[in-house]
């Protein structure tokens, strides 16, 4: 771009990003928001494979995860349960803080996974919410039943 004596230039670069960071980089999905359950009922969120709600299974990754699978326990009861396509799971970098940042704004004081990451059992930590470990296949239905979170 510049000329210099030295034969180095200005340091603008030629590259896509002219010396002004990354570059271009896709727009981060988003998941979408759900209002918080009422105090007395508890919101259990499950990483799943498939969305089939109860009956999905287990995946073994956590935050990129095909589904997350909500559930809303109250009085060791099922009052609802749904599976969401989990539109961070193909994010670039940052996706374990969004899906935990997530989970917080929707209200959920539960989480099943086979295992977490650092970044988002951090998170998950701070906000006070429980982890519980689940081996991956496992139905959601039988997991609760496991831990005692459904009669």
């Amino acid at each position: 771009m510049g000329y210099s004596p030295y034969g180095r230039g200005y340091g603008r670069g030629g590259g896509w990003g002219s010396g002004r960071g990354p570059g271009w980089m896709p727009p981060q999905q988003t998941m979408p928001p759900i209002p918080p359950p009422p105090a007395d009922v508890l919101r259990v969120v499950a990483s799943t494979d498939d969305p089939g709600g109860l009956n999905a299974r287990i995946s073994f990754r956590f935050a990129r995860a095909p589904f997350l699978t909500i559930v809303d326990l109250k009085d060791g009861k099922v009052i609802k349960a749904e599976s969401l396509e989990n539109k961070m799971a193909m994010g670039l970098r940052g996706v374990g803080v969004g899906v935990g940042q997530w989970l917080i704004s929707s209200g959920a004081k539960v989480v099943l996974a086979p295992r977490l990451g650092p970044n988002i059992m951090m998170v998950l930590s701070q906000a006070g919410i429980r982890v519980e470990t689940v081996p991956p296949g496992v139905p959601v239905i039988e997991a609760l039943k496991r831990l005692n979170l459904i009669y």
